[in-house]
């Protein structure tokens, strides 16, 4: 049986591996760092994880998949309007990164465009990640044209793919230029974009 308190000190260890990775990236992220941000011990973290790798595939696994799910999945689940929802969603997103400094974009994104090249775990993880949140907007969309929500000649596949396409460029490119208003026009496309999917009477 695990000691009291061990659980917390494996979730405080991923927690602050993923706030290190974001900040500095995964092959830039020292153990000290991680250990610090934790206020853990070195025997903790090699309790939990055998190597650096095994870490950075659970802060995949257990962080930024939740992270996606919570902000791009579940809210989707009995929208009566997931276009809307989907806009709310990234406009409340891009709030917190506007006050960003340096602005740092997806986490997932991030960890995908530095790890995946070198890594076939963390692309597969990653990629399943992904895989999740464009199943959601597929399905949240087929079931929009269902009720007569969004156009009936959509292909809900392709414009799932297109979202979060166009998310996650919006956030790169605002990493890029650490300009606030990058992520404002971004919103702007996303609410044109859905506009025009959207069924013409409603």
């Amino acid at each position: 049986m695990a000691a009291p308190g061990a659980q917390p000190t494996r979730r405080r260890l991923l927690e602050a591996g993923q706030q290190e990775v974001y900040l500095h990236g995964f092959q830039g992220t020292s153990l000290a760092a991680i250990l610090q941000r934790a206020g853990a011990t070195k025997g903790a973290f090699f309790h939990y994880f055998a190597t650096k790798k095994a870490f950075g595939y659970a802060i995949v696994d257990e962080v930024l998949a939740q992270m996606i799910t919570a902000q791009w999945v579940t809210p989707l689940h009995g929208s009566h309007d997931p276009l809307e929802t989907i806009s709310a969603e990234f406009e409340r997103g891009i709030e917190a990164l506007k006050t960003q400094r340096p602005i740092l974009g997806c986490p997932l994104n991030n960890l995908a465009q530095e790890m995946n090249p070198l890594d076939a775990g963390f692309r597969d993880r990653t990629t399943r990640v992904f895989q999740t949140w464009q199943q959601a907007y597929r399905g949240a969309l087929a079931r929009a044209q269902q009720h007569g929500t969004v156009r009936a000649a959509l292909d809900p596949g392709d414009a799932a793919y297109l979202l979060v396409a166009q998310i996650e460029g919006t956030l790169s490119l605002a990493r890029n230029t650490q300009d606030p208003e990058t992520l404002t026009a971004g919103a702007r496309a996303l609410r044109s974009y859905l506009a025009a999917i959207r069924a013409s009477h409603c």
